[in-house]
């Protein structure tokens, strides 16, 4: 059976944008005109004016969109599928469909219908957009499942590509696949991921073999002495093949927003942006949590009453939990959350965790699943985050923020190493990327990777894209305990 390439992949991208464009031009012509008119396509309207048939302008508009789209790279195998890249060229593409148009009915003196046109382009795009996003969830399950990955080999000292080898292994989107690694030394010897199977191959002939086995891509890891000639060296050896050449660098983790290529004295660097937490970005951001804060605040009162009620029917307790937790750059504050615990069960807490520290699965952030302090409701407020609602007075005294890293406790803190702490460079939020990315099932290596991602890589589209997800990830209840 014949590999499945993004290539395919593009293509089939190809050939939906053409019918979602032509469905749209044909639904919204019949929406404005009732039928196909008859009529001329161009007629002269005196000396300065020419009329053009919607007909002709609809036509215009369905090839010029299809020539802008191709023009724009819009089915780029890099950026197709995955990066969102994809749906700003997609927009950009629109927008010069439109501006050209607006040019020759300026410049010419055209009459069209504004309205007509207005419409083809709005709804092409957001289609255009929606179709896009579907395909992309339908790539991401067919990747899940093999296909449509793009096959890498790692070239680099062993060292280097056994940790690059772990982080494809901890990569959920599966977009590349690691078939073959090449070790640094003066022979090329090519080992087979996952077989027992090796082959030595001189520089000469190198892409050759890449090719044989479908690798796209081949990446370079670490440096040495001698890396700069011999990456150079690798470099040349693919010219005139169809294989990207990517170098590692030093840094990782660092979103490709904040990257930035300058050439100094002659050689080529990478500049990256510091992070900030101040600016207009910073500013919706606080401006967002106010807003949305106080919405979802009034929304779930009434769920937080009546919760609370039943939770306090069940054992006469509190229905409500205080706990100190500590938040933007160590300050330390009081968090609430209505109880699932049963009263005192914070006493337990350091005694259980050491009974407990060989099986847990986070042995920072402790998390019991059978964990008998939870009372009949709080099992079930716990798996829907129901017991989370009232951290939204949190939000607004200003303690916490509606998307950030978890709110940890003092004794977590204590124990954490110094690069850790930069997780306190935000403010805590209610939701954040430990509730969507694993939630009580992932490790504290996973839980501070994902969490110090979001601290150096955070955008008000990154807040609102967590928000969304949350909610889904609350519905399904999975890793909540």
């Amino acid at each position: 059976m014949k590999r499945l390439t993004m290539r395919n992949y593009a293509r089939a991208v190809s050939v939906t944008d053409a019918l979602v464009l032509l469905a749209t031009s044909l639904v919204t012509y019949l929406i404005n005109y009732g039928s196909f008119q008859s009529t001329d396509n161009i007629n002269s309207d005196g000396i300065l004016r020419v009329n053009v048939s919607p007909q002709f302008v609809g036509a215009g508009l369905y090839f010029g969109w299809l020539v802008f789209l191709v023009i724009f790279k819009t089915r780029d195998i890099k950026i197709v599928g995955s990066d969102f890249a994809e749906y700003r060229r997609v927009l950009s593409a629109s927008l010069s469909v439109l501006g050209t148009l607006a040019f020759v009915a300026l410049f010419f003196k055209v009459d069209v219908s504004r309205v007509y046109v207005s419409e083809v382009i709005v709804v092409g795009l957001v289609v255009l957009l929606i179709v896009r996003r579907l395909g992309r969830a339908w790539l991401h399950k067919q990747r899940q499942a093999g296909r449509f990955r793009r096959r890498v080999a790692i070239y680099g000292p062993s060292a280097e590509i056994e940790l690059e080898l772990q982080k494809y292994q901890s990569n959920k989107e599966a977009e590349f696949e690691p078939v073959m690694t090449i070790e640094d030394n003066k022979v090329l010897n090519l080992k087979f991921v996952n077989q027992d199977k090796t082959s030595t191959v001189d520089l000469e002939h190198l892409a050759e073999a890449l090719a044989a086995e479908g690798v796209e891509l081949l990446q370079v890891v670490g440096t040495g002495p001698s890396s700069a000639q011999m990456h150079r060296r690798l470099y040349w050896a693919l010219d005139g093949w169809d294989i990207s050449f990517v170098v590692s660098p030093a840094i990782t983790g660092v979103s490709s927003s904040k990257l930035t290529t300058r050439v100094i004295a002659g050689s080529p660097l990478m500049e990256i942006t510091s992070t900030k937490f101040t600016g207009p970005q910073y500013l919706i951001k606080t401006v967002m949590d106010l807003v949305l804060g106080l919405l979802a605040f009034l929304i779930s009162l009434p769920v937080v009453l009546i919760t609370a009620l039943i939770v306090k029917l069940e054992d006469k307790g509190p229905a409500f939990f205080t706990q100190t937790r500590v938040g933007l750059n160590g300050k330390q504050f009081t968090i609430y959350k209505l109880r699932s615990m049963k009263v005192g069960a914070e006493l337990e807490h350091a005694e259980r965790q050491k009974a407990l520290a060989d099986k847990a699965t986070n042995k920072n952030m402790f998390k019991d699943p059978e964990d008998p302090r939870i009372t009949k409701v709080g099992k079930v407020i716990r798996k829907y985050s129901i017991d989370e609602l009232p951290q939204f007075l949190n939000v607004l005294k200003g303690d916490m923020s509606l998307v950030g890293p978890r709110p940890p406790l003092l004794s977590e803190v204590e124990e954490w190493k110094q690069h850790e702490t930069r997780r306190l460079l935000v403010k805590p939020g209610v939701t954040g990327p430990w509730q969507i990315g694993g939630r009580s099932l992932l490790t504290w290596e996973e839980t501070v990777a994902i969490d110090l991602a979001y601290v150096e890589n955070w955008t008000v589209l990154t807040d609102l894209s967590i928000i969304f997800k949350t909610i889904v990830y609350v519905v399904r209840g999975r890793g909540a305990f």
